[in-house]
């Protein structure tokens, strides 16, 4: 009885390291093809878009890390032995001496008291008889008892070798949690660090493309300008060279200063821009 509830007790701890391993590997899966993915797309666009190579460094050494995790996983030396155990603890189980063993020790007993109860029946004058019969039963006693105590003794032997091999088993299971608790926590912090650093490239890619569209729209609105309006016409409606005497009037001179001054608004903020831009870069490069 012992020997079972330690074995409940290991059986328990069995059936936690085995769910804990199997939702690592799924969660180790996951991540693996996910960076793989991740990794395939961040050099299609590398060309053309964003690149950090400190981050691709951190996401292969992410990689690496998790294949160093998937060791955690690894629980089939101990799984071979709980097994094997549980086998040997079935076969006691089957063993007859895991039940009661004194019938052959009590009917040796039974037989011996009744000699002795016909013994004192007897008259006095028939005090001294055979007493071969009772002698056949006590040397069937002591050999009886030696072979039973033998037995026994064999038994309880294997009991306690199995109850030690749990003992054993508990804290190396303990472990092989804890490590794949360890692992766990790793795959997933890697996971989130990874998601926050493409978003972090989103937002950059986001940042770029505004400014991109800002500077677009400032020359267009520049290339829009009439050229004829910064030149005089003729009297035939073709362009002429300015003569000396025929200067910009006063309104077309704030009309040219209204628009460099726009033009000196849409630089401070193209380059207000690009400052940050390049904190955001550095930023990420650091983190």
């Amino acid at each position: 009885l012992s020997l079972l509830r330690y074995n409940a007790n290991l059986i328990k701890m069995k059936n936690n390291m085995v769910s804990a391993s199997q939702q690592l590997k799924a969660k180790l899966e996951f991540f693996h093809q996910s960076i793989r993915l991740d990794l395939e797309r961040y050099s299609d666009q590398m060309a053309y878009g964003i690149s950090s190579e400190k981050m691709l460094k951190a996401w292969k050494e992410m990689e690496e890390k998790a294949s160093q995790c998937a060791q955690a996983e690894d629980i089939g030396y101990l799984d071979e032995q709980i097994m094997a155990l549980h086998t040997e603890i079935v076969e006691l189980q089957k063993s007859p001496y895991a039940r009661r063993q004194g019938e052959v020790m009590e009917s040796l007993e039974q037989r011996a008291i009744d000699l002795y109860k016909q013994l004192k029946t007897r008259p006095p004058d028939h005090a001294y008889s055979d007493s071969t019969d009772m002698v056949k039963i006590i040397v069937q006693t002591v050999q009886s008892q030696d072979r039973v105590l033998k037995e026994l003794f064999g038994h309880l032997s294997k009991l306690l070798g199995c109850k030690q091999k749990i003992i054993d088993l508990l804290p190396e299971i303990e472990v092989a949690l804890n490590n794949i608790k360890e692992a766990d926590n790793s795959v997933m912090q890697m996971q989130g660090k990874r998601q926050r650093e493409i978003w972090h490239l989103l937002k950059i890619a986001c940042t770029q493309s505004s400014s991109r569209s800002l500077v677009s729209s400032s020359l267009e609105g520049t290339a829009s300008t009439p050229a004829a309006t910064w030149l005089p016409q003729s009297s035939s409606g073709n362009a002429a060279p300015h003569p000396l005497s025929s200067l910009a009037a006063p309104e077309d001179g704030e009309n040219f200063a209204d628009m460099i001054r726009e033009n000196v608004n849409y630089l401070e903020l193209f380059s207000s821009i690009l400052q940050e831009v390049r904190q955001e870069q550095n930023s990420m490069m650091v983190s």
